[in-house]
């Protein structure tokens, strides 16, 4: 591959996989500007800015955002960048403020991003300053059933768009009681490993009987779990689809089968099943019959770093990455229920996560890998289930055949390239929405 664009790092027939795309440097500065300064970020939720004038301070790519809610109840994503000279003007996680001082200087702007005040207006600018063209720089702000998504792109499609026949799954989580959901968090840790490798994980769930042997067997003798072997994925009736970048993992789910994973036991069981027959028509109402009694959205990913629900995998380099970890409720969920899954989520992801750890290991060698002059000279092999996926008279998306299938993880990088040589988004191909949105849910919740 030739490191300058037109980028071609995946061959479609083969799957292999340029390996230098998780280490160099002039890759990842142009990831910054062609797929992090495009793409619909995930950057926060609502319920972590619930009250006027609070703030929560998140990121776009390696871009310091601050995200408010204004005196007025509207949202706003703001760059945390002082206009005179680049300062930060805020320096906490969150809080509630109706205006952001910059401490070099005291210039002083709204919660909306307006410049409100600069000592010496008149004394030392003369009044020659235009205030009205020196607010913080804000970026478009969407929101997706209380997930708040965020673009420096002017021609950027709408959010809806981006999600495409995503949301068609996504909603069977995210949207899937009339209250909403509630997030938590984040726990916040630094990973050796290139961003991407997370998001390639976030669907490929052929490691999971090797790398989480041992804590599947702590999970199947203390939680009463059953045990995981590769004949139970390769014969798994779930399925592996993918849209317009986002890759997707779901079950085929029994009517009567608890739709959580995070936080069930034999102890506890009984609790998650009479939650969701007390709930059922209330999703049956909101998602139709089939998404709400049939589909169990599992393994996920929104391109390009929002993974595994509400989670962020925040670039910080090539070789490191800050990973945001949320556990999110239903709103209205009994108290007992979320913190069972609030600890069970905890225990399986984050930074003290059992399977988390596991992965991580993975992550860092296979970034490790691609910094070894040897080892750029052979690809990675993704070709697992080549030619076999496409679509699917039920669900919408390229659904493999099988669950066990890197169909997902070659379009993801075909996602990549199609960024990395876009000149505009003009340049870049939106399947359009075709599934069929039973129910009364929307993309406002």
């Amino acid at each position: 591959m030739d490191a300058i664009a037109p980028y071609a790092v995946i061959d479609r027939s083969t799957g292999k996989i340029d390996r230098r795309i998780f280490s160099d440097q002039s890759i990842y500065d142009q990831e910054m500007k062609k797929i992090f300064g495009r793409a619909w970020l995930m950057i926060g939720h609502e319920s972590l800015v619930p009250a006027v004038d609070d703030y929560f301070h998140t990121y776009m790519g390696e871009d310091p955002v601050i995200l408010t809610r204004d005196s007025h109840g509207k949202l706003h994503a703001l760059l945390n960048m002082c206009r005179h000279r680049g300062n930060r003007v805020v320096r906490c996680d969150d809080g509630n403020a109706k205006r952001f001082m910059c401490a070099y200087h005291g210039w002083t702007f709204r919660n909306d991003g307006a410049l409100e005040h600069v000592p010496g207006l008149s004394e030392a600018y003369y009044n020659a300053l235009d205030t009205t063209s020196m607010g913080l720089i804000e970026a478009r702000l969407e929101t997706y059933a209380g997930l708040i998504f965020a673009t420096w792109a002017e021609d950027a499609p709408s959010l809806e768009a981006y999600l495409g026949d995503a949301r068609w799954y996504l909603d069977t989580v995210f949207n899937r009681r009339d209250g909403g959901t509630l997030a938590l968090g984040p726990v916040k840790w630094l990973e050796p490993a290139n961003w991407k490798t997370m998001v390639d994980n976030c669907s490929d769930n052929y490691h999971v009987p090797t790398s989480h042997l041992s804590s599947a067997a702590v999970q199947s003798r203390f939680l009463g779990r059953p045990r995981l072997s590769h004949a139970d994925q390769f014969h798994s009736p779930s399925k592996h689809a993918f849209v317009n970048g986002h890759s997707i993992t779901f079950r085929d789910a029994d009517d009567n089968m608890p739709r959580y994973m995070h936080g069930v036991s034999t102890e506890t069981m009984k609790l998650f099943e009479a939650y969701h027959r007390d709930t059922m028509a209330e999703v049956e109402h909101r998602l139709g019959k089939l998404r709400a009694r049939q589909v169990q959205l599992a393994n996920h990913s929104l391109f390009p770093n929002g993974v595994l629900g509400f989670r962020l995998a925040l670039p910080r380099g090539p070789l490191k990455t800050e990973f945001w970890h949320f556990v999110l409720l239903d709103r209205d969920a009994p108290e007992e229920l979320k913190r069972v899954i609030r600890i069970g989520s905890q225990a399986n992801n984050g930074a003290a996560g059992m399977f988390e750890q596991d992965d991580v290991d993975n992550w860092r060698q296979v970034t490790e890998a691609s910094m070894s002059q040897t080892a750029r000279r052979y690809p990675q092999d993704l070709s697992m289930g080549v030619g076999h996926a496409g679509p699917h008279p039920d669900y919408p998306g390229i659904v493999s055949e099988r669950y066990i299938s890197e169909n997902n993880q070659r379009l993801f990088y075909q996602r990549w390239e199609q960024f990395m040589n876009a000149e505009s988004w003009a340049d870049i191909p939106l399947d359009p929405i075709t599934a069929r949105f039973d129910g009364t849910a929307t993309m406002q919740g």
